[in-house]
């Protein structure tokens, strides 16, 4: 899955990814602990999760502009080693079905909220 990075160390964007697909690929890291994490949601534009990593709070969050989703510092200070481990396994991670299933389920939701 890509990512874009918008300010190294605090915050970087999955422009592409549904909201389950994410928290499925940021538990993947090993020492992630969800602390607040919605599993249930009336729409794609209202997500929202947050998650413990190596003593530091994260969050997942949904961008109003586009409901791209972004995963944060919610501290907002720089934390690059543990946000490239986050990068690096959003961008490793796939489901059964590979990318197209994931486009499919995107377009289903999307059509479905």
């Amino acid at each position: 899955m890509k990512t874009e990075e918008h300010n190294k160390g605090v915050c970087f964007q999955v422009p592409d990814a549904t909201y389950g697909y994410l928290c499925r690929a940021v538990l993947t890291v090993p020492g992630v602990v969800f602390t607040k994490r919605r599993r249930f949601f009336w729409s794609g534009m209202d997500v929202g999760a947050e998650f413990s990593f190596r003593g530091h709070d994260f969050e997942i969050e949904t961008d109003s502009w586009d409901g791209a989703l972004w995963i944060l510092a919610k501290d907002k200070q720089k934390h690059e080693v543990e946000m490239q481990e986050l990068r690096d396994a959003v961008e490793r991670f796939t489901i059964p079905g590979g990318p197209v299933m994931v486009f499919f389920r995107r377009i289903l939701s999307e059509t479905f909220t």
